[in-house]
């Protein structure tokens, strides 16, 4: 199978350092039933809605009808710009309200950076975030996802990073809705680096999307469970599945021991990026993994 993937090379960069975490759902017992919750990230659609074949309104409903999912992440790239547009926004909203289903989070892909080297860049970075800021809040959700892949010297990168990303948390506070920066390319791919920017940020608003898939070269496992303290959700990346189901690249029993084991509560969204597969498909085999993960991890 033809993997797309986004991966870019890691820049190494390794800080000790002691931080307080901000512990985003601590449950009462790691055996709740309603500790976790699946969900679905919009991305893994991204041909059907490139094609016309599914309507980004439609998503929500598509997806709690093909998968009983009620949990939904938004990619940018579908609004087409409307996410400042009142009535398309609000119709959305309406429409996930009427199925009961709980908008999560936004992954936003605007081409200027918030850690960019010119602050002008940094700047205009900053100010097109806030759209999605405000977007996220009226639709209820509790995050943006952004990136931070400008790369360069680690150290002078981190000061870029708590610039721009500090000052779109300072923009978020009055809101319910966190800044969390997706491993997603050069340093934001080394967790010790985004613990540091954590560190320096140490604002209530910043956060990690701890992703099974898109740490580069440094340990998962051991990436992910740095990360969890950090998280308002989970990306259960998949990309090629073997003839039993179990994804090829990611343990997944492994890896949900160590989300069960944690202090995190709240939703593990799938994102399928799998070429040659129907999205449908390889989203149920990874609801499948998830499931049978967190089952395998409570009983062990």
């Amino acid at each position: 199978m033809k993997i797309q993937n986004r991966r870019l090379f890691l820049q190494s960069f390794a800080i000790g350092s002691l931080l307080l975490p901000h512990h985003y759902g601590i449950p009462q017992e790691k055996s709740d039933s309603k500790r976790f919750q699946i969900g679905i990230q919009e991305y893994t659609f991204n041909r059907l809605l490139r094609s016309g074949k599914l309507k980004h309104h439609d998503y929500p409903i598509f997806v709690k009808k093909e998968l009983e999912i009620e949990h939904v992440e938004y990619w940018s790239r579908p609004f087409e710009g409307k996410h400042k547009d009142k009535k398309f926004v609000a119709e959305l909203k309406k429409r996930t309200l009427a199925e009961g289903i709980q908008n999560v989070l936004i992954l936003v892909d605007e081409k200027n950076e918030l850690d960019h080297e010119k602050k002008s860049e940094r700047d205009l970075a900053v100010d097109l975030h806030k759209g999605w800021i405000d977007c996220a809040a009226h639709l209820g959700c509790s995050a943006i996802r952004v990136n931070c892949r400008m790369g360069g010297d680690p150290k002078d990168n981190l000061a870029r990073a708590v610039d721009g990303v500090g000052r779109l948390c300072e923009y978020a506070k009055d809101t319910p809705v966190k800044v969390v920066i997706e491993p997603h390319g050069r340093n934001s791919q080394n967790p010790d680096w985004l613990l540091a920017l954590m560190k320096e940020l140490n604002h209530s608003h910043a956060g990690i999307l701890p992703d099974f898939n898109n740490f580069g070269s440094y340990d998962r496992y051991r990436a992910v469970e740095k990360t969890l303290p950090f998280a308002p959700a989970v990306c259960a990346k998949a990309l090629q599945f073997d003839e039993e189901g179990n994804e090829t690249h990611t343990d997944y029993y492994k890896m949900l021991k160590i989300v069960y084991e944690s202090n995190f509560a709240g939703v593990i969204s799938i994102e399928f990026e799998g070429h040659g597969v129907d999205p449908i498909l390889g989203s149920l085999l990874t609801k499948e993994l998830i499931l049978r993960g967190l089952k395998k991890a409570r009983n062990s």
